[in-house]
């Protein structure tokens, strides 16, 4: 499953990334995170962090890794739990007014839970499209 959204900053576009990029800041924009531990104090490529999401009132425990970090470019967090994986692609694009953020997130459910894409993909839309209006809002602060 593929979810792609755009929206936009007035702040830098380095400042941007790194306030979404970093995790320590997800459950300030993303309601259905109920933790978030990083594994280490300092932010950078690398980064871990332990993080706990609720779908459809279930908890799910991910281990979220900073793949790739280019400030004020673009950065990718991969999850992993046991039946699923997450990748998160953010890019963003300095414009005359602030930044403009394109927001990938792909999710890979395991075999057997793969065959029900279809109906999960419904729930997944909603989390994703709630999670973008909480980023918005956390950016404007």
């Amino acid at each position: 499953m593929r979810f792609e959204r755009r929206l936009y900053s007035a702040k830098p576009a380095e400042e941007t990334l790194r306030l979404i990029a970093d995790f320590r800041n997800l459950k300030s924009w993303d309601d259905s995170v109920e933790s978030v531990n990083p594994r280490s104090e300092v932010f950078s490529e690398g980064a871990e962090y332990d993080v706990r999401v609720l779908f459809s009132g279930n908890p799910i425990d991910m281990v979220y890794t900073v793949s790739v970090y280019e400030p004020g470019v673009r950065a990718v967090l991969t999850g992993v739990a046991p039946k699923a994986t997450a990748v998160d692609i953010i890019e963003v694009t300095s414009t005359e007014k602030g930044t403009a953020i394109d927001y990938t997130a792909e999710i890979q459910l395991a075999f057997p839970y793969s065959l029900l894409d279809p109906i999960f993909a419904i729930g997944f839309k909603k989390t994703v499209d709630h999670a973008v209006e909480g980023l918005g809002r956390f950016l404007s602060a």
